[in-house]
């Protein structure tokens, strides 16, 4: 299933936080959530963690994490991502923040950790992979991070459906297809022979039908592990989030799945949406679904939103939208219903725009800490991110953020750029040779197990 992703613009969260405080909407709603799951490969890993200490021992500044790592070629990606992502993300989020500038680090730090974690898996020399779709909940603020096809959608308790996720199948993605062939990969279906073109677009070699994952080392570094992040603001009655592999988004729909279970506890509607995609398609893949619902303190059950109306241009008219003038201005004319509002949405594959600062450097990172890895290194070592680009300016000694020279390689690999000299003609040769032989294998697990390789659907 494929789904498209709309621009917004968006409100500031300096914004959104004043009149949170004002309308005294700080306190922090209440969770409550279940997973389920039927396993086919047994490859698909979920992280639940909520209650998490942002500074440790006030027992106050808490957020949650809900994570789903979808794997492929076996489970060594997902694990090690469930095992490390969280740590790498905080890593890269300076321990000095107050609770609104943690928020506004996150989609920057999200990147960071996505990125190390890939990098550092893939030292290990294991050719597996995963797909990973990450959520962190602080207050009323949802940020969700994803790579793959696993998703996450929300309903508000005004019964609109927003979808938190990008999808990145090659088939779905022609954006993707063109960064990945510049970048000296190639996209194509199976070819058996006289022409004739079988099953989803790929990519060679390694056959892979993701644009993007974590791991994933024979594929090539063109299959990058940048996520697509979006963050959002609820409205105060909160509302229902489901996260689930492919397995469950190959089989319903958004509403379907929200449908099936409306009414239900979380661990119940978990098991229910399992449940009706099982029997929709069968079990031809691990099939895992996290549902959280988000209500008020007050309330000792999530609020039931009503049957979803069909308005034209409603999903445009949900995210509030904001002007060129001043914060100042915008709070005084500003007089919004209680609705969701996005506070950010990025989903390039550039490293350079993901990690260049929006905010004052010395307040958010230090100057020679590697933005990846956060290595510190010594005046001059680090390789400024703008190193390469097209960007006309000069750069000068403090125009960060920087890069230590093995993050810098990671990146100029996943740009498709090769170090002086490039591939040797031996490489060349090795490589062509494989992308022939691994797509006559490829075809032969085609025809005999087209329902339960790797290779045949989704993420696999």
């Amino acid at each position: 299933m494929c789904s498209k992703s709309e621009h917004h613009t968006t409100v500031p969260l300096s914004v959104l936080l004043r009149r949170e405080l004002a309308n005294e909407k700080i306190e922090s709603p209440e969770l409550s959530y279940g997973q389920a799951n039927q396993s086919k490969k047994g490859e698909d890993f979920t992280l639940l963690k909520s209650e998490c200490q942002r500074v440790a021992g006030d027992g106050v500044t808490t957020y949650s994490v809900f994570g789903l790592f979808d794997g492929h070629n076996g489970s060594a990606a997902a694990i090690y991502s469930k095992e490390n992502l969280l740590n790498n993300i905080l890593a890269a989020i300076p321990s000095d923040l107050n609770r609104d500038e943690w928020v506004a680090a996150l989609p920057r730090a999200l990147v960071s950790g996505f990125v190390k974690t890939d990098k550092d898996f893939q030292e290990k020399a294991k050719t597996s992979g995963t797909t990973v779709t990450f959520v962190i909940i602080e207050g009323w603020v949802v940020t969700v991070a994803s790579v793959g096809d696993s998703r996450c959608i929300f309903e508000s308790t005004e019964g609109e459906i927003y979808y938190l996720s990008a999808d990145h199948r090659l088939e779905c993605n022609e954006e993707e297809r063109e960064r990945i062939t510049a970048s000296g990969g190639e996209v194509g279906r199976l070819n058996t022979g006289g022409g004739t073109q079988i099953g989803p677009l790929r990519c060679w070699p390694g056959g892979l039908c993701l644009s993007r994952s974590i791991g994933d080392l024979d594929v090539g570094e063109y299959i990058v592990p940048v996520p697509y992040v979006k963050q959002v603001k609820m409205s105060s009655g909160g509302g229902r989030l489901i996260i689930s592999s492919d397995g469950v988004w190959d089989a319903l729909s958004a509403e379907t799945a929200l449908e099936c279970c409306r009414g239900m506890p979380a661990d119940a509607a978990a098991s229910q949406i399992v449940k009706e995609a099982v029997q929709a398609k069968g079990l031809r893949d691990d099939t895992t679904c996290i549902v959280v619902d988000i209500y008020p303190p007050e309330k000792t059950n999530p609020p039931l939103p009503p049957p979803k109306k069909q308005v034209k241009g409603v999903f445009k008219s949900m995210f509030r939208k904001r002007s060129s003038e001043s914060s100042s201005n915008f709070d005084k004319e500003y007089c919004e219903p209680d609705v969701v509002e996005e506070l950010f949405e990025e989903g390039s594959a550039n490293l350079s725009e993901r990690l260049d600062a929006k905010y004052p450097v010395c307040n958010m990172f230090k100057l020679f800490m590697c933005a990846v890895c956060q290595l510190e290194m010594k005046p001059g070592d680090g390789i400024s991110i703008h190193e390469g680009s097209s960007n006309s300016r000069k750069l000068r000694p403090w125009d960060g953020p920087f890069l230590c020279l093995s993050c810098q390689e990671k990146k100029e690999a996943m740009e498709g750029k090769r170090p002086s000299g490039g591939m040797t003609i031996l490489n060349r040769i090795f490589h062509e040779k494989k992308t022939k032989f691994l797509k006559a294998f490829f075809i032969f697990l085609f025809l005999m197990f087209p329902d339960g390789s790797r290779y045949s659907s989704g993420s696999d």
